[in-house]
Formats: structure tokens, C-alpha cells, sequence
């Protein structure tokens, strides 16, 4: 798999084979020339920092021009929006799942891993032209995360050591990061998710017109009421969208798009006429115009877009690989390539019993018996799944980390992943669960019909959800199906009103097995993903709230803990290997298949793009393609 190389254009002049003639004349997109012409925008030589970023393009020099399409399904999910606009982190994820500098062009750990230096390019700016310097970092921590009305609760992910961290402003250009612990995932955290806009740095020269340390209280509650929110912050959240890829017009970024309109049936995105980065020609990036993120209301929508010719790029939303036949059939019609990557799902469909479902407590403590957690396991026919669903492509196997990982273990893979209905049966007899009198269903211990629903919110996944119910009906066990938008699921989910929910688990490469093992360790309280969320919660607020765990959940999150300020390799492993040691045998997270190749739709005419490679979330999504270095090739 090729990398691309991300370097300062002074160091491209060696590794890239280029002339310094490379810092003297740049290029810029036929669009933004016409403004310039107008006096509406500066050239571009002073648009660009000094030394632009330079990035490599994955096949050839692209050429400037049109406009992708593509679509979503759920308005409140912005996955394809990362994989076809991406983000702009302080470091970044490449391909490989290394990790290469982006906005911070060095980022330098003490000796002892509790200080993190992070050096920024200079010269960068934000869209509207406005230089990003230090100060932005530090007004996400002093105005944001140091503030209790919008961050309450402090994120441990900085709090190494059980203290929050501090943060040093040495010039406009370097900040220093203090940890109380050693920290050695800092950078990891920074090249993902969590080292972007609004997690990281937010533009202060817009947003402190929404502070009260800039604007008197009474005036921001008073602006507050006038748009509908009851409190300034509510109104400051509103307008950082407070997500990472934000869908406010008026919101200065760094990434190579930026939104220009806002309608609730689509979003559409231009060229970013500050972007920082340039190919090694000396043309600025990104090479696509505009890009347009459809919102329509289900996959199968989506697929006649693809199968018709109107969505130039598909990737998130394509969840069935039996879709493929499909796609392959019409892709010559519809003008596109289908290219197969390969997932980093560690279960394609991974079931989450509500170990805390304290609305039913019977059917809590079913879910608490690791018994009856075997049982469901044993009874699944994995291999029927691979053959109905996947071609025979996927893995039969229990939820843990991929193959590629430091920590995995076959054992692990294979843990309770056989296809045993007599003992998935015994089990269930064992714990005292017998059958009605009709030997259809089973009962519980207060007389009612074993039965719960499962809530999930992506209408791919009702084909495998459908097979896992039914295996489960040959035991007795009466599970329905209840499909659901991505909003309700997530208030259903944070009031702990579900009793089971399912999601394709990611997070099983080594970085983000380290930063977040929600399917092992129920340290997530997102909306999402939960199997024991209020445990979560109760080690979120250092005990202050939620629920008290057991003595198993709690020595995992001790093990957790240790992992995560390990310096030691051979030390991090073993404490990751017992975390999964503890999954496999307690199955807090049941598996399916996994591993599965994953269906990505582009036009033929679209370069640049990987023919292969890998896809999922521990990628963020798109973020690791490079999609400034697209292009739609011209005859």
C-alpha cells in the first residue's frame, strides 16, 4: 500500500526531487483566480504560508475542477462528511495507521512522556484569511475546557494520572502539553478524532464574540434568548456546532472545503481559498471545487444513486457486501469502479447486552450471567452468516482485535465462536431458564416469556440482525427487531432505556484499542455503543455518579488505566492482552463475523483514490485518503 508523504515543502526539495523554483510560483484553481481578478480575494502566494505543507499525490498531478456527490442517511451521523471532506488534526493518520505531522509539524515528547511539544506551521489560516496561531489551542483549553459550563465534566483522555492537563503557550507557534502521568497516547489522540477542530482548537477571533470572558454575561444571555437557547452556552455550542466537523456557515476551518449552504436536504461545500497545503507542482489543494453531501432517507436510496450514476462517491453508507453483485452489474451504466477495501470491524454486527438495564431488573441480571452471554455466543452460526451475507469473504469469529494487533491472540478469536446449540441449550437449563408449555419460548425466573428488543439505528445491518434473532429462537429465546433514526436511538440510549443494541465494532488496531476499547472496557458513555453504561458514567465521574461496578468491571478499567500511561511496549501489551483475556471469557461484547471487505463506490473519472486499502473508523473513516488530492481526470 503507498503512503502519501506529508513534508515541508523546504524538506520537499530532497525527498520529492523538486526545485527550490517550487517556492516562487504557485498555482491556484481557475475559480479562485476569477476573484482574485475581482480584487475579492489576495493572490495566492499570500494566501499560503511561507512554506506550504506539500502532499504527495497517491498516483499523479491532479487537475482543478468539479463537484462531488454524495450522500448520507442519517442527518445527525457525519461519517461520509469525514470520508469524502475530511479533517484537519494537529498530527494524522495515514494509511498504514502511522502517523505523520499535519498541522503540527513536530511533536515532541519528554524523556518521560509527561510533556508533550507540539511546534505548528507557520502561516497557516483560516478560511476567512485570519492567521492560526497558539492562541487558538489555548482558547479551546482556557475558554472551553477549563470552563464548567462547557465541558462540566473533564475529559480523562487528558487527565493522565487522574489530574487535567495544563497547557504552556511558548510563542504563537509552540505549546507545551503537561501531564500529571506519562501520556505516551497524546500523539495517537491527536492524529484522530479527538486532535481536530472544536476538540483541539477552535477559531478564537469568531468564537469569543459567544464568551462571557470577552462579552459581558448579560448581553450573551440576552443574544442567547433572541436565538432561541435559554443560556450562553447553549447559544456557544449551537455556533461551534461542537463537533469536529461543523456544519456552521459562518464557522472559520482549516479543512480543504468549507460549508457556503446549509439546507436540512443537503450541504454544500467550496474550495477553501486559504487552504495551506499545495502537490508538488506548486499547485494549491484541494484540486476539487465543490462538494455536495445529499441527505436521503435509507441505503437503498443510496444504491440507486450509485447504480444511476449520481453519486461520484460512496463508501460509509455501503454496509451490505451482497450489495456487490449489484454495484458490478450496473457500474459500467453508471459510470463508477467498485473497489473492495478491507474492514478493521472487529464484528460486522457485535451485540451489546444492557448489563445495566435497570428498567427491567429480571432481565438485567439474565444479561449479567455470563452464562446466558455464552449461550447467545454458541448459538450463533457464524459460518451460515459468512456464506448468506459476505461470499464466504468474512471471518467467523468472537469480537476482539484484528489479526495485524500487538495484542491479539488466536484464543481470543475463537473464544466461544463455535457453532453449539446442545451446549448453548445446557447452558440456558443450567441457569434454570425453562421452556413454556408449548416448548417455544423460555421463561423467566418471574414467569414471563424470555424476550427484549433490539434497537439499532443503520437499516444495512437487518439482514445479519435478522439470521443472529433467529438462531436465537431455536433456544428459546424471543428477540425482536426495531430499526430506528440515530437521534432517538441516542436519547434512548443515554436515558438507559435500551436493552440491547448492536453496532460494527471498530477500535481493534493498536492505537485505537488503546485509546478507546469500548467493547472490552465500557469506559464510553457515547451514544452509540453501550453495554454498560452506567459503570461508564461512574468511572467518568470518579465514582461521583452512575453506577457502581463489580469487582471485574473495575479491574478492568485499573488495567486500562495502567495500559494507557505504560511506557514500557512489552508492559502495554500484557495489560491490553489481559483486558481481552476478560473479553473473551466474559463476552461483554458477542461477535459475529468480521473483517469483512467493505464496498466503496467511486466515477471512473475519480483519481487519486486508493484501489485498496483499509476502512473504518480507526481510520477516521476517510481522513487517512487524502481526499484534497482527488481529482476527476479531464480527456
Amino acid at each position: 500500500m503507498r503512503k502519501l508523504m506529508i513534508v515541508l515543502l523546504a524538506g520537499a526539495i530532497c525527498l520529492l526531487g523538486v526545485t527550490s523554483a517550487l517556492a516562487v510560483k504557485y498555482n491556484e484553481a481557475p475559480m479562485l483566480k476569477t476573484k482574485v481578478a475581482a480584487g475579492l480575494l489576495p493572490p495566492v502566494e499570500e494566501r499560503l504560508p511561507e512554506k506550504p505543507v506539500v502532499v504527495k499525490p497517491l498516483e499523479e498531478i491532479g487537475q482543478y475542477g468539479g463537484q462531488i456527490v454524495t450522500f448520507r442517511t442519517d442527518a445527525a451521523n457525519w461519517n461520509e462528511g469525514y470520508m469524502v471532506l475530511g479533517a484537519e488534526g494537529m498530527l494524522r493518520i495515514e494509511t498504514d495507521l502511522s502517523i505523520s505531522p499535519n498541522i503540527a509539524k513536530e511533536a515532541k515528547f519528554s524523556e518521560d512522556a509527561k510533556t508533550l511539544t507540539l511546534y505548528l506551521h507557520k502561516g497557516i489560516k483560516w478560511s476567512d484569511g485570519i492567521p492560526f496561531t497558539t492562541d487558538d489551542v489555548l482558547f479551546w483549553y482556557e475558554d472551553v475546557l477549563l470552563n464548567d459550563d462547557l465541558t462540566p465534566v473533564k475529559p480523562k483522555m487528558w487527565s493522565p494520572g487522574g489530574k487535567l492537563m495544563t497547557m504552556e503557550k511558548v510563542d504563537d507557534y509552540t505549546v507545551r502539553l503537561h501531564f500529571a502521568a506519562p501520556h505516551p497516547l497524546a500523539k495517537a489522540r491527536l492524529a484522530h478524532f479527538w486532535g481536530t477542530m472544536n476538540l483541539f482548537y477552535i477559531p478564537k477571533h469568531y468564537m469569543k464574540q459567544f464568551h462571557p470572558r470577552y462579552v459581558p454575561i448579560e448581553k450573551l444571555n440576552k443574544l442567547a434568548k433572541e436565538k432561541g437557547y435559554d443560556l450562553w452556552y447553549k447559544l456557544f455550542n449551537y455556533e461551534r456546532r461542537k463537533e469536529s466537523f461543523p456544519a456552521n456557515p459562518d464557522l472559520p476551518t482549516l479543512t480543504p472545503w468549507r460549508l457556503v449552504e446549509e439546507k436540512p436536504e443537503s450541504l454544500l461545500f467550496e474550495r477553501n481559498p486559504y487552504y495551506w497545503k499545495v502537490d508538488p507542482a506548486g499547485n494549491q489543494l484541494p484540486y476539487i471545487d465543490k462538494i455536495r453531501l445529499a441527505l436521503v432517507s435509507n441505503t437503498e436510496i443510496v444504491n440507486g444513486k450509485v447504480i444511476s450514476g449520481d453519486a461520484d462517491y460512496a463508501a460509509y453508507e455501503l454496509r451490505r457486501l451482497d450489495d456487490y453483485p449489484l454495484f458490478m452489474e450496473n457500474a459500467e451504466k453508471g459510470g463508477y469502479r467498485v473497489l473492495l477495501y478491507k474492514s478493521v470491524w472487529g464484528a460486522e454486527a457485535g451485540f451489546g447486552p444492557n448489563q445495566v438495564y435497570n428498567k427491567d431488573p429480571v432481565l438485567r441480571d439474565i444479561f449479567r450471567d455470563v452464562r446466558f452471554r455464552r449461550a447467545l455466543s454458541l448459538a450463533i452460526d457464524r459460518e451460515d452468516i459468512n456464506e448468506a451475507l459476505f461470499f464466504g469473504k468474512a471471518v467467523p469469529r468472537q469480537m476482539t482485535v484484528v489479526p495485524e494487533s500487538s495484542f491479539y491472540e488466536k484464543k481470543f478469536a475463537t473464544s466461544y465462536a463455535e457453532y453449539n446449540l446442545k451446549e448453548a441449550n445446557r447452558l440456558l437449563d443450567e441457569m434454570g431458564l425453562k421452556w413454556d408449555k408449548n416448548h417455544e419460548y423460555r421463561l423467566r425466573p418471574d414467569g414471563k416469556v424470555l424476550s427484549w428488543i433490539i434497537e439499532y439505528f443503520r437499516p444495512g445491518k437487518t439482514r445479519i440482525i435478522e439470521m443472529v434473532t433467529g438462531y436465537w429462537k431455536e433456544i428459546g429465546l424471543k428477540v425482536s427487531l426495531k430499526l430506528t433514526s440515530g437521534d432517538l436511538l441516542s436519547t434512548r440510549l443515554e436515558a438507559n432505556q435500551v436493552a440491547m443494541n448492536m453496532g460494527d465494532c471498530d477500535d481493534t488496531t493498536d492505537m485505537m484499542f488503546l485509546l478507546d476499547p469500548y467493547w472490552a472496557v465500557p469506559t464510553s458513555t457515547w451514544a452509540e455503543w453501550t453495554w454498560g453504561r452506567l459503570w461508564g458514567i461512574w468511572y467518568r465521574s470518579g465514582g461521583k455518579d452512575g453506577e457502581e461496578p463489580p469487582a471485574e468491571i473495575k479491574r478492568l478499567f485499573n488495567l486500562w488505566e495502567k495500559m494507557k500511561v505504560a511506557i514500557d511496549e512489552k508492559e502495554r501489551i500484557r495489560l491490553g492482552k489481559e483486558i481481552l483475556a476478560s473479553q473473551a471469557e466474559n463476552l461483554w461484547t458477542i461477535g459475529t463475523v468480521g473483517l469483512a471487505p467493505s464496498l466503496v463506490t467511486v466515477k471512473k473519472n475519480m483519481r487519486n483514490i486508493p484501489e485498496t486499502a483499509l476502512k473504518g473508523w480507526d481510520l477516521f473513516h476517510g481522513y487517512a485518503y487524502h481526499s484534497e488530492q482527488w481529482f476527476f481526470k479531464q480527456r
